[in-house]
């Protein structure tokens, strides 16, 4: 019988408690409600008594990123004349992939011939991969579309499969959440990308990034 009073008298203990803390925060604004008028009184209550339950631990849970709309980053690709070129000067289509990632990491590290076979790709990402999709460009051609990217992502990856790709031009992983605003531009040419907008996340962040919109130190091969 004792023990049951004790846990009873914890309860109202308890109880009394998230009263106080709620009171804390309500009352001096339900005064100013009283003091300065109903219509600016309503929606500072209204604030007042969100901010109030949720330091006493009622109130809502933040809303996942799964369940957030997507971002909405404007995208441009456009192919050069002499896209896909390579040394034989002879352009054709070339192939571009684009992937949502969770992390860039595993993306960053991949070698070329891991994007040239699904399976392989699949098992080198892993849990990274969010989704994945691929245009096909011709040379001249101006692609433009507002990609919908989950906030899941931490990346936004495109792959250009060049026959001939050029070290490290090949490849670029952006950050969507500051690439937004700008939107993301690429240049495709004969063996490598260029970016003239879109905020590229480093592989290393040790070493300098390469001038991304320029051509004048990129070989082929």
């Amino acid at each position: 019988m004792r023990h049951h009073e004790r846990g009873a008298g914890v309860s109202r203990r308890a109880s009394r408690l998230s009263y106080s803390r709620i009171s804390r925060f309500v009352w001096p604004f339900a005064l100013c409600l009283l003091l300065g008028g109903c219509a600016a009184g309503v929606t500072v209550l209204g604030a007042a008594a969100s901010t109030a339950l949720q330091a006493a631990g009622i109130g809502k849970p933040p809303v996942p990123d799964s369940q957030k709309p997507p971002r909405d980053i404007p995208l441009t690709l456009a192919a050069a004349s002499n896209l896909n070129a390579a040394d034989d000067n002879h352009p054709l289509a070339l192939v571009v992939r684009l992937y949502a990632l969770k992390d860039p990491t595993s993306f960053q590290q991949a070698p070329f011939d891991t994007f040239t076979d699904p399976a392989k790709e699949k098992s080198t990402l892993g849990a990274d991969l969010l989704n994945v999709r691929e245009v096909t460009l011709i040379p001249g051609q101006h692609y433009q579309l507002t990609e919908k990217v989950t906030r899941e992502a931490q990346a936004f990856g495109v792959v250009a499969l060049f026959r001939d790709p050029a070290l490290q031009r090949w490849k670029f992983a952006f950050d969507p959440a500051k690439s937004e605003k700008s939107g993301i531009m690429i240049g495709l040419h004969n063996c490598a990308m260029t970016v003239t907008s879109g905020v590229v996340i480093a592989p290393d962040p040790r070493l300098p990034m390469q001038q991304l919109n320029m051509l004048s130190s990129v070989s082929c091969g």
